[in-house]
């Protein structure tokens, strides 16, 4: 399918990130979020955390902008401008780590913390009322530090939403606007540490189209699939990453 290196990568990183980008789609556009958890753990299976990282984020920023306009009422404003200002200070220490770390103890930690809030969710962990400001904020600091050390803002606003009195519905669109500005926050510190090269651009120009698809296949199933089917299969299959991936690390 592709040649044996296009654009710095082989032909099984390249079949991987199809695969995971289309995927990641359609679960971003039926719950709001996902993406980056699923394209971030198939593809550490193959590539290093600074060569992925930044490509999820542009990917799945790109994502986030597609489906925001349907969901743009639904989105819990209060709760979004506190976990932005924690995410002002998770963003750049997650940064840090990502450049500091060696690469197979990032890989680890990352799985881990997917593992850890994939296995929260599903065993239903709950909140008795709406979240209050100490809580969104702190949220937002875990949030941003995943999403610069992983690319993953994700498992704790989601965690925190899904385990919260609000509607799924509220959760998916609050989701959708948080990571689009987490995501640009992160990305600009891409950018100024050096971490977006052209092929890195060029990766995220082959597969947008691919994400689009996704994307809206997702949406398109939103409205005719109960979201417990996909949010199951989802946490069934992140989860069988996250093991995957802690075993490859620790078998070499």
């Amino acid at each position: 399918m592709f040649e044996t290196d296009f654009f710095g990568w082989g032909a099984h990183i390249w079949a991987v990130a199809v695969a995971a980008t289309l995927l990641g789609g359609i679960v971003r556009g039926f719950t709001g979020f996902g993406f980056a958890l699923i394209v971030i753990s198939a593809l550490l299976l193959v590539a290093d955390p600074v060569s992925v990282v930044p490509l999820a984020l542009i990917l799945d920023l790109l994502a986030g902008f597609t489906l925001l306009p349907q969901n743009y009422k639904d989105v819990h404003w209060s709760g979004i401008r506190l976990l932005v200002l924690g995410s002002v200070i998770g963003v750049p220490a997650g940064f840090a780590c990502l450049l500091l770390v060696e690469p197979e103890p990032m890989k680890i930690a990352i799985y881990l913390g997917i593992l850890v809030s994939v296995l929260l969710i599903a065993r239903g962990f709950r909140l008795a009322s709406v979240p209050g400001s100490g809580m969104l904020a702190g949220t937002g600091v875990v949030s941003g530090f995943m999403s610069g050390a992983a690319g993953v803002p994700g498992p704790p606003m989601v965690l925190l939403y899904l385990s919260s009195p609000l509607p799924v519905s509220i959760t998916r669109a609050t989701g959708i606007a948080f990571f689009i500005v987490v995501d640009v926050f992160a990305l600009a510190l891409a950018v100024y540490k050096g971490l977006i090269d052209t092929d890195m651009m060029l990766r995220s120009a082959v597969l947008i189209p691919i994400m689009a698809i996704g994307t809206s296949l997702g949406h398109k199933l939103f409205g005719i699939t109960r979201p417990e089917v996909v949010k199951r299969a989802a946490i069934a299959l992140l989860g069988l990453l996250a093991i995957v991936g802690i075993g490859k690390v620790l078998i070499g």
